[in-house]
């Protein structure tokens, strides 16, 4: 849904999906928009991935980080990570710094960080990010949410001298597959939440736009919003030692793998 309000006001549009089927969906008759068929949880493509991107449009203004998923059962990906914190958390921030020259490449640009208000409800301990000692599905997503916005705040403080913006969102609860990979009872609430409360996908794209390419916000940066307005995040989120811990822990981590 963000992708084709994008390309419906003229934006060229890069939409990264690992379903072929969600992807063919889509209006590719429209020569604005390209797709890329990547798992962006499995850092082996990334690298592939970014390079094709910029051989096909050779900057990028905007970069949505709009990826995630809530796994009940513990995973690891191919590379040893807690799937929901690779796939959540790592791949906005991998995906950042390898597009970084392209963003700044002399004119304004901007980062946006789909996150969640679950991120409210997190518990992260920063001595175990990937819960290794005790995993539990549900805090595993919120504390990864969590982490989209002590992100976001720190991108924002790092690179105060680049031309880049960098803010946050909750889009809020939207009716997609979201949760539609578990089961038991978890997937159960999540699928009747979803019939009665949810709202749908255009709606919930509609944040990601506005910040995308909203005058207002030309100089607006480390902020989040919801419903289109700024808010404020949970306490916890502005917790400098926390920015500073998760950076150190994701660059070590991106170091390593790419």
């Amino acid at each position: 849904a963000t992708a084709k309000l994008f390309s419906q006001n003229d934006y060229k549009v890069a939409i990264v999906d690992r379903d072929k089927n969600e992807l063919s969906n889509l209006s590719l008759a429209n020569n604005l928009m390209k797709s890329f068929c990547y798992d962006i949880s499995d850092f082996n493509n990334l690298d592939m991935m970014y390079q094709e991107i910029l051989e096909w449009h050779d900057r990028v203004d905007v970069l949505v980080n709009n990826a995630g998923a809530y796994f009940s059962d513990y995973e690891k990906t191919e590379e040893g990570l807690e799937k929901t914190f690779a796939l959540n958390h790592i791949s906005y921030f991998a995906l950042t710094h390898l597009l970084l020259d392209s963003l700044e490449a002399k004119r304004f640009s901007r980062v946006i960080n789909v996150a969640s208000a679950a991120h409210f409800n997190a518990k992260l301990d920063t001595s175990d990010f990937q819960m290794e000692k005790k995993y539990k599905g549900w805090t595993a997503y919120c504390n990864s949410k969590l982490m989209n916005i002590l992100f976001t705040y720190e991108a924002d403080k790092r690179f105060k001298e680049k031309d880049i913006s960098f803010n946050c969102l909750h889009p809020g609860f939207v009716n997609t597959s979201f949760g539609d990979n578990n089961r038991g009872f978890g997937k159960n609430i999540l699928s009747i939440g979803k019939k009665i409360i949810a709202i749908n996908v255009k709606k919930g794209a509609s944040t990601n736009v506005y910040l995308a390419s909203s005058n207002k916000l030309s100089k607006v940066s480390g902020k989040y919003f919801y419903k289109s307005k700024i808010m404020k995040s949970s306490k916890k989120s502005y917790l400098d030692s926390h920015q500073k811990q998760l950076w150190s822990y994701s660059k070590k981590i991106i170091n390593d793998l790419l």
